[in-house]
């Protein structure tokens, strides 16, 4: 990397205008660097998420996974069968073994609410 100083034109808001050369020419330039993409943006007096942006467009990141806590276990549908000859109930096995039956229609909605709250 030499050490040549770039002014960077800005425009009356303050953001940089460049051209997709100078940014294709700013990214090659961080990849021989060995800087972070932080440091190198700042140390180019570009924005981070502008820079990111850039990186983004040569296909130099990946989409970051979200995070563990946040992630809820893949949800499992089990087959569903008349097993008596009454249709005006519904039984429903939850994956603890517990079962809950909805016996009149009107109770269908609270019973979809317990389930998803205890997912």
């Amino acid at each position: 990397m030499d050490n040549q100083l770039t002014i960077l034109k800005r425009d009356a808001r303050g953001r940089v205008r460049s051209t997709a050369k100078a940014r294709a020419e700013a990214v090659a330039e961080y990849r021989r660097s060995g800087l972070s993409a932080s440091a190198f943006a700042k140390m180019a007096g570009i924005a981070k998420n502008t820079f990111w942006n850039w990186l983004q467009c040569h296909g130099l990141t990946q989409k970051r996974s979200p995070a563990k806590s946040n992630v809820h276990p893949p949800v499992r549908f089990v087959e569903v069968a008349a097993q008596t000859a009454s249709a005006s109930a519904l039984l429903v096995r939850l994956l603890g073994g517990a079962t809950v039956e909805v016996a009149d229609e009107r109770q269908a909605v609270p019973v979809a609410r317990l389930v998803q709250s205890l997912a």
